[in-house]
């Protein structure tokens, strides 16, 4: 079976994939180049390196190789086995073990297992359609010195001679300025005659205006009743004139003191409490415990569900912990007790199982 397919689909999604008792293929962003020596520009794009420390298996090409061959996840772990053991052979024989467009293993003369990636694969999604392509050239521009500069000609300018300004005298400005001032004189010989000269807080506004109404038929204001002068309600029970049910805070707003007039207040009707709807999302929900292991961190969300669906195959209860600073924290236990969490934590590392793994404080209701 060729499983070079399968760690090719895998090195798109996952930074690292781990080939069981061989080691895995580590990934490493480079961002764009341009190789000013050869005139040519390069893709941002992923350095592919093999560390053969990597050899605990972590599930993932467990599960592309079931998936792909219709066998179960044992099955797949026995077949990857068997083909580490092939791959062995024929490096401790000298010969060289090629995965297609991904690079080449051998040992050296100094017996040191040595990995020569593939120069013409790029791995990053975002690179995608992007090749290699060459730069334009920059010509240098330089200045003939024969050519001498030309003195810019000055021509000068003839300064104008200041106009003289000279006004007309006009009879007519006079009679426009009498017209003007007329009306509010008459207007105010008016208002001195016809309000009998009253204090300004004594003139209604029908007295201001000329052949109006007679002041004595303007419209007066005549103030409300006071609460002890109305009449009692239909359901007053205690003759205090107010409905049943209802508390009464007197208050006044002339003198910002309590009076008797007071304020109606209805108790009858229920209060309806404030919603506070709190959203709380089914993965959550679930989870409990303060210190959490993180197994790993994940942009897309797809990724984060296959990664806890390989865990959950080989038996851990893992589960999407929560969404922070654009990452989807993966936990693989929860607990209580931080001296466990600890311990537990401690085991996983120190047996490869989850050389990564990283401790979480975080308290879940």
């Amino acid at each position: 079976m060729e499983i070079d397919k399968y760690i090719q689909e895998l090195l798109y999604d996952y930074d690292c994939v781990i080939v069981p008792q061989l080691g895995g293929f580590v990934t490493n962003y480079r961002p764009a180049v341009a190789d000013l020596n050869s005139g040519i520009g390069h893709p941002p794009g992923k350095d592919i390196r093999f560390n053969k420390n990597l050899t605990k298996s972590d599930g993932l090409l467990e599960r592309a190789v079931a998936d792909g061959a219709k066998i179960s996840f044992e099955d797949a772990g026995i077949v990857l086995k068997d083909i580490s053991e092939k791959y062995w052979s024929k490096l401790n024989g000298g010969a060289k073990v090629q995965f297609k467009r991904i690079g080449v293993l051998y040992i050296d003369d100094h017996k040191n297992l040595r990995f020569e990636p593939a120069a013409d694969q790029n791995y990053l999604k975002a690179s995608f359609g992007l090749d290699s392509f060459t730069l334009p050239a920059i010509t240098e521009m330089t200045q003939n010195p024969d050519e001498e500069k030309k003195p810019t000609p000055v021509i000068p300018i003839e300064r104008a001679e200041p106009e003289t300004i000279r006004f007309k005298s006009n009879k007519s400005i006079y009679w426009v300025a009498a017209a003007t001032i007329l009306p509010f004189v008459a207007m105010s010989v008016y208002l001195g005659v016809s309000t009998n000269f009253k204090s300004p807080t004594e003139i209604t506004l029908a007295e201001l205006i000329p052949f109006g109404i007679n002041p004595a038929e303007a419209v007066k204001f005549t103030p409300r009743a006071t609460s002890a002068e109305a009449k009692p309600a239909s359901n007053d029970t205690d003759g205090t004139g107010f409905p049943e049910n209802t508390a009464v805070f007197p208050f006044s707003f002339e003198t910002n003191t309590v009076d008797s007039s007071g304020v109606w207040i209805n108790l009858n009707e229920e209060k309806k409490p404030f919603a506070t709807p709190e959203e709380v999302s089914p993965s959550k929900s679930k989870l409990t415990g303060t210190y959490h292991i993180i197994a790993g961190c994940f942009g897309e969300e797809v990724n984060a569900k296959k990664f806890v669906n390989n865990l959950k195959d080989r038996g851990y209860k893992a589960a999407i912990l929560d969404y922070h600073k654009k990452l989807h924290r993966v936990r693989l236990e929860s607990f209580t007790d931080y001296s466990t969490a600890l311990s537990t934590l401690q085991e996983l590392r120190n047996d490869g199982t989850f050389p990564n793994a990283w401790l979480l404080k975080k308290p879940l209701s």
